[in-house]
């Protein structure tokens, strides 16, 4: 049963015209289950019905003409329940609605089952019989596990077809949604940057010049036998002849005679040389899975390390091949730091990032750039974004998919409109920070990539809130030397003289890894990660703490963050290995004129257990920044890079806010200066509310700080404390955006902060 059941959502995926997908797809299951009519009905949310859109067993010419209400029938019945529905005399049911133009009523049994993908109905798959019976849990059970299986399929072959028609016609723009990582909106072409070679990243694609394709698949076929001579050279000396034969038998399914010639068909049908090696090899490959020899059944993984060696070879080529667009969309299955770098910035407009979510380290980076970004979109595979004419809507996390010319120009109309409103606030970056009577603020910038240093106009900042001084570390192929580490902390601190510049000691780990310090953990986001790593390697806190010690020789405005804390033996061992360091530094300094200004140091709050060492902590250290990204993950128990659980991240949501509001009031009657440098503090309605709490020190984003001094500047502090109580009673996030959304409208603001 699980084989069939493999083969036939494989045969799906495979198939890149949707409709033959679908038909092919209810033959399947007519045959595994021995029924009579298998049939499946698609969704349409605009026309608020369910398509008849395959059959094997109804009238074929009921097929895309026959729709039924969300609310009508048996089929509208198993989408607003969500659930199966097994049925033994199904025409005697109330539900039951009478469609002549289907032929059904030959038809007893009934038992239709949801396809449902993150909490939406796709569809309805149903299987029915003249023998009036209740199918049995078997058969219930199979049409259930299909309809899991099928749901991402399903999503992934209507914007697969939906992108290669676009593509061609330019009619009709295909419309993705994903989250919303950064704000913006930008125009550009998709290009993909070290895509995974992978054949799940493969989208099927035909294609108009077959000899071209043909011609790469030798190349890549000469390049794979050329690399399996080396192996076999290589290995000759430590494997018996009977294991080396495996090479030879590599070499002869690469011949004409064998796959070669199979892929070579295809090639001629028209796909393009990636889709069908695609083709060939999990044809192949599934024939020798369901063969009962085990010696025949490991060949299955044979043909799979080949033409893995062979898809490798075709997307080397394939992407010395690509020429940088004008305007670069990139696309990755997760943006990282050696990737943006890799982009010349005047180029790079967005960014779509298919794993992650809002506040994942890629949708971080694209709110330091000022460029928007759509997080955790796997509708389509990689490789189909490629070369793709995309419209990246970053408020509301959409990507139109080759767009028609008037939506083009609408969309050009908004970025003009987003350039206006940016200007107005820049108009105001020189004033001073304050509420509209009066009260004042502070407004710093997170830092860490070259381009933010650029463009922070420190004359208008109130410092650094935040340097992550991971990404020098990230950025190289060993850990920087203490000389490298005090020439980059020196500019960072030269660069806002007599403002403070908070520099966070080494957080890596979760979402940020080192190339040359590779940390594989189950649950990275709970593991060895910020203070937990360097405490345990000392001899890289203590080298990085020495360099900012030095570099702050002549300066004297370091802050030292500690991130990642979460016991108060943590903040005494950091505190301990901060002394050391400051003696050895001052018995090098014994007998020059040479002062070491002393540093403050803090803690960062983002893990709950902190919260509530508050008093403790305060006789400890000098100073706490909350990190609303990783507080909020650990208080709502959520993978901020997890798209599949990325709805439940909310900093807005109740249980957040109102663990803000406490620290706050706790923090104000215990003296401790705390200011917040999460993602929250660059937001117009969380600042807002915030400084509601009376928080009065925010770090964010350079590409942010203007817009919320603007926005400061036209509220009275007295308006947003009595705003707070109705915001910290407030049951969900959507409530708490709702009353923030309200009070921007009363003040006619709302409409001046997006296009």
């Amino acid at each position: 049963m699980l084989s069939q059941l493999r083969r036939i959502v494989q045969d799906v995926a495979q198939e890149p015209v949707l409709n033959n997908a679908l038909a092919g797809l209810v033959s399947n299951v007519k045959n595994a289950l021995k029924t009579e009519c298998c049939s499946v009905y698609l969704a349409d949310y605009e026309q608020q019905h369910f398509m008849l859109m395959a059959t094997d067993g109804l009238n074929p010419e009921a097929v895309g003409q026959v729709a039924i209400g969300f609310s009508e029938g048996l089929i509208g019945w198993v989408g607003q329940r969500e659930e199966p529905i097994n049925l033994a005399q199904a025409h005697l049911h109330p539900r039951f609605k009478v469609t002549p133009e289907v032929s059904e009523d030959r038809f007893s049994a009934f038992l239709g089952c949801p396809i449902i993908h993150h909490r939406k109905v796709l569809g309805v798959l149903t299987i029915q019989q003249g023998e009036s019976r209740v199918f049995s849990e078997d058969e219930e059970s199979f049409l259930v596990t299909l309809g899991v299986q099928l749901a991402s399929v399903l999503v992934n072959a209507e914007m697969r077809q939906a992108a290669s028609q676009n593509s061609k016609q330019q009619k009709n723009t295909g419309q993705l949604q994903g989250l919303p990582g950064a704000p913006g909106i930008a125009i550009g072409e998709g290009f993909v940057l070290e895509p995974s070679s992978d054949f799940d990243a493969i989208s099927l694609k035909k294609v108009d010049d077959p000899e071209k394709e043909l011609s790469r698949f030798y190349k890549a076929v000469k390049i794979t036998k050329a690399e399996f001579n080396r192996l076999a050279e290589r290995m000759a000396g430590h494997l018996p002849p009977d294991a080396l034969a495996i090479f030879d038998v590599y070499h002869q399914l690469l011949d004409a005679a064998s796959l070669g010639n199979e892929i070579e068909k295809q090639i001629h049908e028209g796909w393009c040389a990636k889709s069908a090696l695609k083709r060939v090899v999990e044809k192949f490959a599934r024939q020798f899975d369901d063969m009962d020899d085990p010696y025949l059944r490991e060949r299955g993984t044979d043909i799979r390390d080949l033409g893995q060696r062979v898809l490798n070879h075709l997307l080397d080529t394939e992407q010395r091949h690509h020429k940088l667009p004008e305007k670069v969309v990139l696309v990755a299955d997760n943006v990282t730091a050696t990737m943006l770098a890799e982009i010349p910035r005047a180029q790079l407009v967005a960014i779509v990032s298919l794993k992650g979510s809002v506040n994942s380290h890629a949708a971080i980076m694209a709110r330091a750039l000022g460029i928007p970004a759509v997080m955790g979109l796997d509708e389509l595979p990689l490789f189909h974004w490629q070369s793709q004419r995309l419209i990246v809507d970053g408020y509301r996390g959409q990507i139109l998919v080759a767009p028609a010319e008037p939506i083009l120009a609408e969309y050009q109309a908004l970025i003009s409109e987003d350039a206006q409103l940016s200007a107005r606030y820049q108009s105001e970056m020189h004033l001073n920070a304050q509420s509209a009577c009066g009260v004042p603020f502070s407004l710093m910038v997170n830092a860490g990539l070259a381009i933010e240093l650029e463009s922070a106009q420190p004359s208008y900042t109130d410092g650094i809130g935040l340097y992550r001084t991971e990404f020098p570390f990230i950025m190289r192929n060993r850990f920087p030397t203490e000389a490298e580490q005090i020439e980059l902390y020196k500019k960072v601190l030269a660069s806002h003289p007599t403002k403070a510049v908070v520099m966070r000691t080494l957080d890596v780990g979760g979402d940020k890894a080192l190339p040359y310090f590779s940390i594989i953990e189950e649950n990275p986001f709970l593991g060895w990660r910020g203070i937990r790593l360097t405490l345990d390697h000392p001899e890289i806190f203590l080298v990085q703490i020495r360099a900012m010690l030095k570099a702050n020789i002549g300066q004297g405005n370091l802050h030292i963050l500690l991130p990642m804390i979460s016991d108060l033996a943590e903040v005494d061992e950091s505190l301990r290995l901060i002394k050391q360091a400051t003696f050895e530094l001052t018995d090098e300094l014994a007998g020059t004129e040479v002062q070491l200004p002393k540093a403050k140091v803090g803690v960062m709050i983002e893990v709950p257990s902190i919260m509530y060492q508050l008093p403790e902590l305060a006789r400890k250290i000098d100073f706490c920044s909350v990190g609303t990204n990783d507080l909020t993950q650990y208080l709502l128990a959520v993978d901020r890079n997890n798209p599949r659980v990325a709805g439940l991240y909310d900093a807005m949501h109740p249980a957040v806010l109102r663990a803000l509001h406490q620290m706050s009031l706790q923090a104000q009657g215990l003296q401790l200066p705390m200011s917040i440098c999460g993602e929250l503090a660059g937001e117009p309605a969380g600042v807002l509310i915030l400084a509601a709490m009376g928080y009065d020190k925010f770090s964010m984003n350079s590409s942010n700080l203007a817009k919320i001094k603007w926005l400061l500047r036209r509220v009275h502090l007295s308006e947003l404390q009595l705003l707070l109580p109705e915001i910290l009673a407030c049951q969900s996030p959507k409530q708490v955006r709702l009353q923030v959304q309200r009070f921007l409208d009363q003040k006619q603001l709302l409409n001046q902060l997006r296009a």
